[in-house]
């Protein structure tokens, strides 16, 4: 039986790091997005970045919608919504994105944003964050939003 070299061996196990690394880069690449919330008593904006992955299995613009309806996560930050408002329905046709929202949009909450401004900052942070969307269709309980 031959015996294995130090260096060889260090060689091998630097090669099998390697290898681990690249595949797991591959596997787990994530994309940089941009949140716009208001801030509580300021007209100043809370900008936060967050990593979301690359190619989930919802897409990735409806991946945005739903953790744009969690809400911020910097104190002071405003949610653009009342709390417990979903993601019906998030599809786009052309270059118009039709999003659905829970009628919880319509309890309005002080901590949340006036409803208005909730949806002006909505379609703000979608525009901001893919530029393939030019307009966007808002329903809320099924109802068309101008």
């Amino acid at each position: 039986m031959k015996k294995i070299s130090a260096k060889n061996l260090s060689l091998f196990v630097l090669a099998l790091a390697f290898v681990f690394s690249l595949v797991f880069f591959l596997l787990n690449q994530k994309e940089r997005r941009v949140f716009y919330f208001s801030v509580i008593g300021s007209d100043d904006m809370a900008v936060e970045v967050r990593y979301l992955p690359k190619n989930p299995v919802q897409g990735t613009v409806n991946l945005f919608v739903d953790e744009l309806l969690l809400g911020p996560q910097t104190q002071r930050a405003r949610p653009l919504f009342s709390l417990g408002t979903k993601n019906e329905f998030c599809f786009l046709r052309g270059k118009t994105l039709y999003v659905g929202l829970s009628k919880d949009v319509l309890y309005q909450i002080p901590e949340a944003e006036d409803i208005m401004q909730g949806i002006a900052l909505f379609k703000k942070n979608i525009k901001k964050n893919f530029a393939a969307v030019h307009d966007i269709a808002l329903f809320i309980d099924g109802k068309y939003v101008e």
